[in-house]
């Protein structure tokens, strides 16, 4: 989907501090063979501060860079990964109310790790459905440091997450970058290697039952055939989306100036991406995200505030955002980069 005349206005991020991987593993909490295996180096600890209040900062952080209004808003979009708080209690409200008093929509968007960049597309068919509308602010955020899931065995994958809140505000106005193209789909069927044996009903939240992906997996069919399954099968459509998303902003993968996708610690995760789209990952995040860990929603945001902060790209730059959840939801988008922020570090 073209999206020309949607603009990124602002960025806000918030990071707490993070824990050193070799203290992980002097703690028995990190593996060791793990830890050499996957590269990570670190990961974001918020200790006991609650997703949604990152949600708020990094949500404040883009409104007063952006200059925006409370008033200006027209839409809030929050997406997470992980429970936020209360089972039943509306998070996303709880985070509208601390940033405006506009009885303005508010949705929850679950779409696991691609929610936040999935949100980007449904925040713009909001926006370019009636011309009145004219500011969308999206946030996502997760911590993870709950006493039955451990950060640093998440079991597949990525491995190491991390505690992050970020957000965007998107406006039909003005702003520093412009959202050109966008595009989602899924992969529907491998949603059963997700679930695996467990039932459906009672839901395990409810019974007490912790998430654990690796057992899952094995459930389905074996770990790895299940998982090599999962990784063909996403990988295919992630690059079909990514070359459409492209071609509709009349680009070709030449062109791509860096790309904001989702945190590893292995080159060879990142290569599994960006090999079959025609990119390399030296235009990706790797070293930057691997002291982090993988910030369950907020990657790719995150990643792209990095990138313009530290003046990695400029104007006339294009990034492409790639996200995938789940190993079922995929969105990619293409953003370029119009004028350095005021913000920018460099």
């Amino acid at each position: 989907m073209k999206t020309p005349d949607i603009r990124i206005a602002g960025l806000g991020t918030y990071v707490p501090e993070t824990v050193d991987a070799r203290k992980a593993v002097a703690l028995g909490l990190y593996d060791a063979e793990d830890h050499e295996f996957y590269g990570w180096t670190g990961a974001a600890v918020a200790d006991d501060m609650p997703a949604p209040d990152m949600a708020i900062a990094a949500a404040q952080q883009a409104m007063e860079r952006s200059q925006t209004h409370p008033h200006d808003l027209d839409l809030h979009l929050h997406a997470c990964g992980h429970e936020q708080g209360p089972e039943g209690w509306s998070a996303q409200h709880y985070i509208l109310r601390h940033l405006t008093d506009r009885d303005i929509p508010s949705f929850r968007v679950w779409q696991a790790c691609s929610g936040l960049i999935g949100s980007l597309e449904l925040a713009a068919c909001y926006l370019m459905a009636v011309p009145e509308r004219t500011t969308a602010l999206l946030t996502g955020s997760d911590n993870v440091g709950t006493p039955n899931f451990n950060r640093w065995a998440f079991g597949i994958q990525n491995g190491v997450l991390g505690d992050a809140g970020s957000a965007v505000l998107l406006s039909t106005r003005e702003g520093f970058a412009t959202l050109v193209a966008i595009n989602t789909g899924s992969t529907a069927e491998v949603e059963e290697q997700y679930r695996g044996a467990e039932p459906l009903f009672p839901p395990s939240l409810t019974v007490g039952r912790s998430m654990d992906f690796r057992e899952r997996l094995a459930a389905a069919g074996g770990l790895e055939e299940t998982v090599a399954e999962v990784v063909r099968r996403q990988g295919e459509l992630r690059t079909e989306i990514a070359l459409r998303t492209l071609a509709e902003a009349g680009l070709e993968p030449a062109d791509v100036t860096r790309v904001a996708h989702v945190f590893t610690g292995q080159e060879s995760y990142l290569k599994v991406i960006l090999d079959p789209m025609g990119l390399s990952p030296d235009q990706g995040l790797l070293e930057f995200g691997r002291g982090l860990g993988h910030l369950t929603v907020s990657d790719q945001v995150v990643g792209l505030d990095h990138l313009v902060a530290e003046g990695e790209v400029g104007p006339g730059d294009h990034v492409l955002i790639v996200a995938h959840g789940g190993g079922v939801s995929i969105t990619c988008a293409v953003v370029r980069i119009d004028r350095r922020p005021p913000w920018a570090r460099r």
